[in-house]
């Protein structure tokens, strides 16, 4: 009975594409990612160190996920440019905010921080940590 059982989940799981995305998911060492993805961690995250590593593929090609060991998770794309940064409760450095993301924050929102940042297709899209999310198109409009 406990073989059909696993036969029927391993079949469902290959049937909704789990088991598939999990074989493309590989956990790498944190030397082998890119120096621009070291770099990057160094310049604005100096007091953290990357706990976990690994590259997966998207629609949008490979990319480089790692963890810091405060839970700070990223994501790059495959040359090692930043794509997103999700800081869970704490704020996203200021130094990863453009000037005019900055300046409406401020504005609009004084004193609830940036805790997700990501860039779109189009431009960037941001989180609060009220959970209040902002897209903001070529810096110029907000969606």
């Amino acid at each position: 009975m406990k073989k059909s059982i696993s036969t029927v989940y391993s079949f469902i799981q290959m049937k909704t594409g789990t088991m598939a995305e999990n074989k493309r998911d590989k956990m790498i060492l944190v030397r082998n990612l890119p120096i621009a993805v070291k770099i990057f961690v160094q310049h604005h995250f100096p007091n953290r160190r990357i706990t976990f590593a690994e590259t997966k593929n998207t629609s949008k090609g490979m990319i480089y996920v790692v963890t810091l060991n405060d839970g700070i998770k990223a994501e790059f794309n495959e040359n090692g440019g930043w794509e997103k940064v999700d800081c869970k409760m704490g704020a996203v450095p200021a130094s990863l905010i453009p000037a005019k993301i900055e300046a409406f924050m401020h504005e609009f929102h004084p004193c609830t921080p940036i805790v997700k940042i990501e860039k779109a297709e189009k431009g960037y899209e941001v989180t609060l940590s009220n959970y209040f999310t902002q897209k903001f198109d070529n810096l110029e409009h907000m969606a």
